[in-house]
Parts: C-alpha cells; structure tokens; sequence
C-alpha cells in the first residue's frame, strides 16, 4: 500500500485507467479508515463514485470531502471580502486557493459567483464546468452551473446540467429544478412527463405535491388541455389553498367561471397575514378578473386598481432588487440612448455573410397587442414554425456589450457601429444556434415572438441581415387596457399604473418612428383592428411581402394545436373575432390617466381604429 497521498493517488489513477475502478475504491477507503481527514482522498472517491454510476455514495463522498476542507479560514476570508466588496482581493484569494488544491468546491463557487456577479457569465459556466472534472459530484456546484448557463444563452447545455442535478441527486429539489427547466425553455411534453416522477418524490408533503399540480396545469394549458389544465389547478388549490399561483391560473384561462365559495376563498387570502404582497397581487388579479363581466365594468375596474396597486407595490419595495419597477425619466433616457447608438452610420455595416439556418420572423410591439395572434398564423404555414417569445436576442445583446467592452474598449450603444462584419455575423450564428433547443420542426422560417425586441432592430438588421421583422401594433386605449388587465410576474413592470403604460407607449413609438427613419422599409407593420377586420387580406399581403405566398391554413389557425405560452394562449385557439376591439370604450373614464399620459398626438394617430 502506498504511503504518500500522492503516491496513492497515482496508484488510484492507474487502476481506474486500467478500468479497475472498483479496486480503486476499495484502496482509497482502506486509506481513509487511516487518514479520515485526507481531503484529496474524499474527492478523488466521490469522483470514482460518480464515474461507476454510484451516486449516492459519491454525493455521501462530497459532503466527507467538505468536512474535510484544508482551508476552511481561507474560504471565510473570501466571504468577508466579498462582503467587503473587495471583489478583487477575494477573486485573488479564490485563485490562490484553487491553485493550491486543484478543482477545490469552494474556490470554485466562490469564483462563479464572482463572475456572474460582474457579468461573466461565460467564466462562470467555465470555471464550474473544468470543476467537474474533480469533483462532479457537487450538487451545489451542479445546480449554480445550470444558472451560469442560463445566463450565456446556452439553453440547450442548461437543460443537459439539469438533467445531470437530477441524475445526481433523485430528490425532490433537483427534479423540481429540471421541471421548471424544462418548462422555461418550452420542454413541454418532457415536462409533463416528468410531473410524475416529481410527484412520487414528493410523498405526502401537501405543499409539493400543489406545486406540481400547479406546474401540470400551465403545461395543460401550454398544450392546449383546458380541461386537464383546470382539473389540476383544482388539485393544485385542494392541497394547498393558499397556492396563489394556482387561482391566478384559473382566471388567466379567461373563460374560467369562479363560483361564490371561490371568490369567497380568495378575498379570504387577501385578508391572510399568512400571503406575501406579490401573493395578494397575484389573488386579486384573479378576483378582479372573476369580477369582470358585461354590465358591470365600474366594479371590475376598482378591483384592478386594488390588484395594481399591490403588484405596484410590492416591485417599488421587495421587487426592486429583481428589477422589477419603472421608471419613466429613465426609459426615456433609455429610448434616446438607442437613438443616438443606432443612427444611420452604425447601422452601415452589417454580417457578411448569412447565418446557416432557418430565417428568422421577429413579431414585436408591447405584450397585448396581438402578437400572439399573428404568430398562431404564420405558423400555420407549411414553411413556418411557431416557437415561443424567445429569451435569445436579449442574450446575444449582451455578448455584443462584452465584444463592445472586450475588444473596442467602450459601451455597446457607443461601440456597436465599428464591430466588424465577421463580428457581426457571428452574433446572428449564435443567435441561430442558440434558439435551436426551441425548433422541433425543421421549417424554412422560425419565428421569435418577444414583444420587446423592438428595442433591438437595429441589433437585428446588422447582425440578421435576412431576418423578416414585424411590427405588430393595436390602438393604445385596447392595448393600455389590456395590459392593466393582466398580472405579469416579472417584465412588463409598466403595466401597473396607467400613467406608466402610457409613457411606455410612446416611447415604444417613438422608438419606432426612429427605426423606420434609419431602416426605411425594414419592418413589416400590422394593425390588429386591420387584421381583425380584413384578415385574407392582410395576411395575403403580408406573406407575400416575406416571401413564401399565401396558404388557406392561415384562415384556420385556431385549428393549429401547436403549444401557446402567453397570456393569448386560449383565445388563439378559437375563430378570429372583434372582442378585443373597442373594449376601452365601456371604461373610459378610468381611464382618463392613460389618454392624458399618451396625449393628443398619440391618440390622433390612432383615431381611424378607434
């Protein structure tokens, strides 16, 4: 027996090359009875563990491997320097550990968090990924490396991280991680699948067992089950009826009719000292949309209110460290910035060449405007596939600020004019490549439905020079109301007050204004009322300006049984009709704050829809 730790190590190594991993275990377990604090020894099992399949006791190896860590006061110091905010010193003290003993868990951890927290992500996905290579058997590693992944745009290698957690560890927490995953990035069959499997794992716990109904009832209303989806939300709320979420889903099915104990439970809730702000907000929605019936819109409306005003409050106060608030000087300022960023000399230069893959349909405008509508038909199309509203440009964005930031030296909005063409042409490969985990079809064209895209047509043009944009826009009183109407956990935080979706508005147009100055004939437009109204027609035009020629399936959308996400997910799924017109017209008087914010100009603009 060898007496070195290194030495036995050596001899581990050969035997597990030499595909006798088995006696490599059984020798580095004789040698822990001896040197139980042999930190080394611990990991270099757990990983033999984990390459046998044998994970249980790999994991069991890791947490030994822990409590025996030869450094713990080192890993302290990190954590007051960081929470110092001296991110330097403990970046150096983390690399300084890490070089002393390679792929040790805590450095590791400590320097992804550090890279995510300055916003490399890619460091963080690399940094955890060569880890695993010593110790793959880290569940807490595993799990932040499916966060790093996320955050690149590397949708598809997120998705394998979290099957390998939920290989790992068979609990509960990492097959719930894998569900919301999966359902995330429109896995909607395997995340159905996987329910059950969550649900065994959860045994009598009443409080999983409502969160994975609750996960059941979206993925049946995704794939266009609206009575599986009720029936589950039901068990969801049996289980659990404080599972907000759950009473939320049930009125966002928008023709679910709310009994009086239902309403009774709800207002119930609302009183709860038990339910969080964000909770109540997400209950009153539901008893605002359970009040709201022809005949009696006074009533609905004062409900919205209370429901935006909690939703408002909670993203000025706990929501604000998610991001969650609006602020209109800023996105004024915001508006201008991308103005000034992308004027006609920036946009000069484009992709020399084109991405290999499908082409591109970007459908953008606000959320409530139709576009989900208009991607139903497009994917009704032989030559078109219907995804979903994409998290990918976003991300591609960022990689453009760091390219910006990493090799000109400036802001991306000051920058992004003098990336060079190969440059560009590998952000729209990326973007083609990286939207591949949502494709299932192969057609010629894919659409991308994120309303908010329309901040980065001028992203689009030079980095997808072929890519087809739509612009899909509805007047702004149906719009405005639509959007008041309607709970949005995160995103859309403008939608909680009148004022602020009014300014949103026009900054959206104004936005729009510039990019047809600078990209004359760029993008495509539709009117919803005009759409509505004419839909042969405007469809016909439409295609034929894409290029790929009318087909009468596009009349039959609403026969399309493709999975539908958004807010719109049921009404796509019945015959074209003019409900959505007009409705501002039985409030207008509520809404006498969003007409004074979009002002005069803007509603002359769209005085013949109206």
């Amino acid at each position: 027996m060898p007496e070195t730790t290194d030495a036995l190590l050596e001899t581990v190594d050969r035997l597990a090359g030499a595909g006798q991993g088995e006696e490599a275990i059984v020798q580095l377990k004789a040698a822990l009875k001896r040197e139980p604090r042999a930190f080394a020894l611990w990991l270099r099992l757990s990983s033999l563990h984990y390459d046998a399949g044998e994970y249980s006791a790999a994991i069991a190896a890791m947490r030994e491997a822990e409590r025996a860590d030869p450094m713990p006061d080192g890993f302290a110091r990190i954590q007051q320097a960081i929470q110092s905010r001296r991110y330097e010193d403990a970046r150096a003290m983390a690399e300084a550990m890490l070089a002393e003993v390679p792929g040790h868990p805590r450095a590791v951890f400590s320097l992804a968090h550090l890279a995510r927290a300055r916003g490399d992500h890619e460091a963080a996905a690399t940094h955890l990924s060569i880890s695993f290579q010593h110790a793959p058997a880290n569940p807490v590693l595993r799990e932040l490396h499916i966060s790093a992944l996320e955050d690149t745009g590397n949708y598809a290698g997120a998705i394998e991280a979290a099957h390998e957690l939920a290989r790992l560890d068979n609990g509960f927490a990492a097959v719930h991680r894998l569900l919301t995953v999966l359902l995330r990035y429109g896995q909607n069959e395997e995340a159905l699948e996987l329910c059950e499997r969550a649900e065994m794992l959860a045994g009598n716990d009443s409080r999983k067992l409502s969160e994975i109904n609750l996960l059941r009832g979206q993925l049946h209303r995704i794939l266009g089950d609206k009575a599986a989806s009720v029936k589950a939300f039901h068990e969801s709320l049996r289980l659990h009826p404080g599972q907000t979420a759950a009473w939320w889903g049930l009125a966002d099915l928008k023709t679910y009719k709310f009994t009086d104990d239902a309403r009774a439970a709800m207002r119930d809730l609302l009183a709860s000292s038990s339910v969080n702000r964000q909770q109540k907000a997400q209950v009153a929605f539901a008893l605002a949309r359970a009040s709201d019936v022809p005949g009696d819109q006074q009533q609905a409306m004062e409900a919205y209110a209370k429901a935006n005003a909690l939703q408002l409050a909670f993203a000025q106060n706990e929501g604000r460290a998610f991001g969650l608030g609006f602020d209109r000087t800023e996105f004024s300022d915001a508006i201008e910035r991308l103005k000034r960023g992308f004027d006609t000399a920036a946009l000069e230069t484009q992709a020399d060449h084109l991405a290999t893959g499908p082409t591109p349909i970007f459908i953008l405008g606000l959320p409530r405007s139709g576009s989900t509508l208009l991607e139903q038909i497009l994917a009704s199309h032989s030559n078109v596939e219907g995804t979903m509203e994409l998290p990918v440009l976003p991300s591609v964005k960022r990689r453009a600020h760091k390219l910006c930031a990493e090799a000109l030296g400036g802001d991306y909005l000051n920058k992004v004019g003098e990336l060079s063409a190969d440059d560009l042409a590998a952000l729209g490969q990326q973007y083609v490549d990286d939207s591949a985990v949502f494709r299932k079809e192969g057609a010629a064209y894919v659409t991308d439905k994120l309303p908010h895209n329309f901040e980065h047509i001028g992203l689009i043009h030079k980095i997808l020079p072929h890519a087809v944009i739509i612009d899909i826009r509805r007047n702004p009183l149906d719009c405005g109301l639509s959007l008041y109407k309607q709970y949005f956990a995160a995103g859309v935080g403008y939608s909680y007050d009148l004022r602020d979706i009014g300014a949103y508005y026009n900054g959206y147009l104004d936005l729009m204004v510039h990019w047809d100055a600078v990209l004359p004939g760029r993008v495509h437009r539709v009117i919803y009322e005009e759409l509505v109204a004419e839909p042969e027609k405007v469809i016909t035009r439409l295609l034929e300006d894409i290029g790929i020629g009318f087909e009468p399936a596009c009349l039959s959308f609403h026969e399309n049984e493709r999975a539908v996400r958004t807010a719109s997910s049921e009404q796509v799924r019945q015959p074209l009709n003019n409900d959505g017109i007009g409705q501002w017209r039985a409030v207008e008087h509520q809404l006498a704050p969003l007409k004074e914010s979009l002002g005069p100009k803007t509603l002359a603009r769209f005085s013949s829809v109206f």
